[in-house]
């Protein structure tokens, strides 16, 4: 009986071995199994760690990105500003182009008239001295002065045969002066001097001049 229970318990103990190696077999799958869940779950992690690295350079350029164009925004509004300030200064500048071609036209009309007072101016002054040199070489007898009245009515009354002559003939009034004279009947001042013996350029109001014929 000693004998026979020992060999049952020796089949127990190696059913109980069995068992146990059976249960250490499903426990070794179940660490290869958990093993390999932890080697992808490693790399399931690491795929979202590069990922979420990408992301970071991502958000990273974009606000570079971010900060060129506000960069780039910022510097077109400025050379916006300087653009419409250039905008300004042209239209200023053309007014004053355009005032200074008015001013040029003033101008060259002005250079115009002084070029023509001078060449009266000059034409007097010959007048004058020839006057000057005619009065030198006249005696005092042969001179002849030409009357000055101090009104219209002072003048005597003209004879037919210088009523021709009265037609061309004007009475200086208060503010006349020679070259508005020579200028309102177009005659040439010179001319006008001449013909009046004149040996200055000063007249009187009520005096009366002989027109040249123009």
């Amino acid at each position: 009986m000693t004998q026979a229970a020992l060999k049952a318990e020796s089949l127990q103990a190696q059913r109980t071995i069995m068992d146990l190696r059976a249960e250490m077999q499903g426990v070794q799958r179940e660490l290869g199994a958990a093993r390999a869940a932890q080697a992808r779950v490693d790399g399931e992690l690491r795929e979202a760690q590069r990922r979420a690295q990408e992301a970071q350079r991502a958000v990273e350029a974009t606000r570079e990105e971010l900060v060129r164009t506000r960069e780039e925004r910022d510097r077109l509004a400025a050379m916006s500003r300087e653009l419409q300030g250039q905008l300004v200064e042209l239209g200023r500048l053309r007014q004053q182009v355009g005032e200074a071609g008015h001013d040029q036209s003033r101008l060259q009309s002005l250079e115009e008239a002084i070029e023509r007072h001078t060449k009266e101016l000059a034409e007097l002054k010959s007048a004058m001295q020839k006057l000057s040199t005619r009065s030198k070489t006249k005696p005092a007898s042969a001179r002849m002065a030409m009357p000055v009245y101090k009104d219209v009515s002072d003048r005597p009354a003209l004879s037919s045969e210088s009523a021709a002559a009265a037609s061309r003939t004007v009475i200086v009034e208060r503010g006349d002066t020679l070259w508005d004279l020579a200028r309102t009947h177009r005659v040439r001042l010179a001319d006008l001097i001449a013909v009046n013996n004149l040996t200055s350029d000063l007249i009187r109001p009520g005096q009366e001049l002989i027109l040249p014929e123009p």
